[in-house]
């Protein structure tokens, strides 16, 4: 798959060739007004709290894994690979409850879908207003259910840079572009639809890893539409979900 890695500022474009997952290129320089940085701070028992484990049925013999976070409102936010050809699927937040949920925004282009619980579950985080910046550091929350105990993990995020990434829908079937960041930390297979947190609440949802560069890895901005709630109806309304994604 080609990534074509844009610096935002000055339109230079990096070539990259990765094979399926995310590469790497130059950082890009940043920075936030230092009053903005001092008045923000990084809330972990929030990341927690809003942090969700996603299963996902119906794409052969084993169960689709993905991580998610709760937001205002309710709804969960995830990569939609995670859930591409699903015929059910079920959240369960830190405390290990469980919910099914219909995937009510599917957006194969960005990689991106909302889940609608059937009942409230986990505590909805703060999405900031503005951007990941680079070098900000926060964190990611990684949880997973293994015989019957719920393990939460929380890991290290530092930002590299922020990035217009052109690249294919999750079927690589259309070029599209993602506008987002990417990342230093230890992101492993299920981490797909975690939330990086940074100071000042969520910024953006992992959608791969780096093939090229352990320890790398890519997320995306989440759409204005999904963070103040015009992109969603109010009623449950549950979408086309596409075809299972090739492993």
């Amino acid at each position: 798959m080609l990534f074509n890695v844009r610096r935002r500022a000055s339109g230079l474009v990096f070539a990259l060739l990765v094979g399926g997952c995310a590469g790497d290129g130059a950082s890009v320089p940043a920075s936030k007004p230092a009053s903005l940085t001092a008045a923000l701070t990084l809330d972990k028992p929030a990341a927690v709290a809003a942090a969700i484990d996603v299963r996902a049925n119906g794409c052969g013999p084993r169960v689709g894994l993905g991580s998610g976070t709760v937001i205002d409102g309710g709804d969960i936010v995830t990569a939609a690979h995670v859930v591409a050809g699903s015929t059910s699927v079920e959240v369960i937040d830190g405390n290990g409850a469980r919910a099914p949920a219909e995937i009510v925004l599917f957006d194969p282009d960005l990689d991106l879908a909302v889940l609608r619980p059937a009942s409230a579950i986990g505590v909805p985080l703060t999405i900031r207003s503005m951007e990941a910046r680079q070098n900000e550091v926060g964190v990611l929350v990684r949880i997973r259910e293994r015989e019957g105990v719920m393990e939460i993990e929380q890991i290290d995020v530092r930002v590299i840079r922020e990035a217009n990434i052109a690249t294919t829908d999750i079927y690589l079937d259309r070029k599209v572009v993602r506008d987002g960041f990417e990342i230093d930390s230890s992101v492993d297979t299920g981490d797909s639809g975690a939330m990086v947190v940074l100071p000042g609440g969520g910024a953006g949802v992992v959608w791969a890893r780096s093939n090229r560069v352990d320890g790398h890895a890519w997320a995306i901005d989440l759409p204005a539409g999904v963070i103040d709630g015009t992109a969603l109806t109010a009623e449950l309304a549950p979408v086309d979900v596409g075809q299972c994604v090739a492993d």
